[in-house]
């Protein structure tokens, strides 16, 4: 099962028809609830990313294509927006006092918890893409 979802000029206000489009997939795909939460989670965080830093908050390019089958998920994350490959995103400090502690910087943190794998390629005409897979059960 593949799916494909494009906004050419996503803003934050969009996240919800990328929400339904993720929901609808995944009720297709019947996928169990803690790998919808997961991948909803990394793909949002993924995309609000994606516009409040890599375009800047300016609407840009949000392409995602779902494929699952027997064994994973697969989100692809395509973008315009200057490369940013995953490894730059720096880890947080986890041990801070939870009220002291500034807000954001956990998104990364979270999405590379939730998923198996995390790939990232950039190229100057075809843009950036990010992957994300997420076993359902081990291959045999």
């Amino acid at each position: 099962m593949n799916q494909t979802f494009e906004i050419p000029r996503a803003r934050l206000e969009d996240l919800s028809r990328l929400h339904q489009f993720i929901d609808d997939f995944v009720e297709q795909a019947r996928l169990d609830d803690t790998i919808v939460f997961a991948l909803r989670l990394a793909i949002e965080e993924v995309c609000v990313n994606l516009i409040q830093h890599g375009y800047k908050g300016k609407p840009g390019l949000i392409r995602l294509t779902l494929d699952a089958n027997a064994f994973q998920v697969t989100a692809l994350i395509g973008d315009h927006a200057p490369p940013f490959p995953p490894e730059k995103a720096p880890r947080p400090v986890l041990d801070q006092n939870w009220v002291s502690r500034p807000i954001g910087g956990l998104g990364w943190h979270f999405i590379r918890e939730m998923m198996d794998e995390i790939k990232y390629r950039s190229d100057p005409k075809q843009g950036n893409v990010l992957t994300l897979v997420k076993r359902l059960r081990s291959e045999k």
